[in-house]
């Protein structure tokens, strides 16, 4: 269904799970895997500075919220300054135990978020999420060269 799907999660015992059911559930071919917002930053820099071909970029980012170092609303924030307008074509699913209505409120801030589900994740969700995306036609367009705006970020 995609081509590539990263997981942003501070516990490791969630990210081999989450990466084996993606796999398993056929959502996703490959699976890239961060331990917080930083690390996933990183994932972005690396493939702007090898400017990257369409293939080697995520499609949809599983992210956790409640992570230390960078949470993920830091790792929103962050992504939205720096890399909305290079990969505009990346989506969101929000993982978090619990969603006060203030949080919900603020994801809806963020157009590239298109869901919200409990963490962990399970093999029904992921299930779901996949007959959802496909009863919608569910597709991205090609997603844009990286290397268009690589002398912008690294000036």
């Amino acid at each position: 269904m995609f081509r590539k799907v990263m997981v942003v999660n501070d516990d490791e015992i969630s990210l081999f799970v989450a990466s084996r059911m993606i796999s398993k559930t056929g959502l996703a071919a490959d699976v890239i895997t961060a331990r917080h917002g930083q690390n996933a930053l990183q994932v972005f820099d690396n493939l702007v500075l090898n400017a990257a071909a369409s293939h080697e970029v995520p499609e949809l980012v599983f992210l956790d919220l409640h992570m230390p170092v960078m949470d993920g609303w830091e790792f929103m924030e962050a992504f939205t300054n720096k890399y909305a307008y290079v990969f505009p074509n990346i989506r969101f699913v929000i993982l978090s135990s619990s969603l006060h209505p203030a949080d919900g409120y603020r994801l809806k801030q963020y157009p590239m978020v298109m869901d919200h589900i409990s963490n962990p994740l399970s093999f029904e969700v992921l299930l779901t999420m996949k007959d959802k995306f496909r009863s919608m036609n569910f597709s991205f367009p090609a997603l844009q060269t990286v290397s268009a705006g690589k002398e912008q970020l690294i000036a």
